[in-house]
């Protein structure tokens, strides 16, 4: 009948169709996916992983059960992120405004209710271990995203969302205002010691350029967002020297005077 099946002489175990939607390769690396995420709890993330493998035979679930792990650690996210997912999708669809309650942390560690804000919503987006809608606040002409794990009671209203004009581009603005946080990219100079190269490399990946390697120190050239390079940089305080722009170089100064003063007492 044209389907493959494979038998007990191949494998001593059983018979079992080869041919699925979905590749043993394919469900693992969904399953992997889902215990990595930020966004989904333990509880959740057993019942997600327990429907992916039933799309299996029972002899490759039984592979799957003893490699697929779902890490137990606290994840801050409330019952309804996939309510929210649906809810924002249809008012989407629909064309219509949306009416949410973003929740924020108060010093104690609970979260609390900020006020309601209305929006328009145009997009639904996954970027950095994260859900998020992308729209348009009522009180502002600006673009905004909020992270759908930190938002609740989302109501669906009557009126139609406001317009974009000139089109609007969901993977630039990720690109641009998630990932970049808004900053554009610009590239700096860096010296260091040869045994930070590999975390360099790991970090900014391709946008890496290397200069000159002397001894035991490199020069590299790096495309990146200031903020990012910031952070390398502090974190790496003894194993590295900005070297250009010198704007940026004086910005790091300033930032080790400024802890200097706080510790130096």
């Amino acid at each position: 009948m044209g389907i493959e099946i494979e038998g007990y002489t191949d494998n001593r175990e059983g018979y079992f169709l080869i041919d699925r939607e979905f590749e043993c390769a394919e469900i693992r690396l969904l399953c992997d996916a889902i215990a990595a995420s930020k966004m989904v709890n333990e509880e959740q993330g057993k019942e997600i992983i327990k429907k992916l493998i039933q799309t299996q035979s029972i002899f490759q679930g039984r592979m799957f059960q003893k490699t697929v792990y779902v890490k137990s650690e606290k994840v801050k996210t409330h019952k309804n992120i996939f309510y929210n997912i649906d809810t924002l999708n249809i008012a989407i669809n629909q064309g219509s405004k949306v009416s949410i309650k973003v929740l924020q942390y108060s010093t104690d560690n609970e979260q609390e209710i900020g006020k309601t804000i209305i929006i328009s919503p145009y997009a639904t987006v996954w970027a950095k271990g994260n859900y998020y809608i992308i729209g348009k606040r009522d009180d502002t002409e600006e673009l905004t995203h909020f992270c759908i794990d930190r938002i609740k009671d989302i109501l669906i209203l009557e009126y139609g969302i406001d317009m974009i004009f000139g089109g609007f581009n969901p993977t630039l603005y990720v690109q641009k205002y998630i990932y970049q946080k808004g900053e554009d990219f610009g590239y700096f100079e860096i010296k260091g010691k040869e045994n930070l190269w590999e975390s360099v490399v790991q970090q900014f990946d391709g946008s890496v350029i290397l200069q000159s390697k002397q001894n035991d120190e490199f020069h590299a050239r790096i495309k990146t967002i200031k903020s990012d390079m910031k952070i390398f940089v502090l974190n790496h305080l003894s194993e590295c020297e900005v070297i250009q722009p010198q704007s940026f170089r004086e910005e790091i100064q300033l930032e080790v005077m400024e802890a200097y003063k706080k510790y130096w007492k």
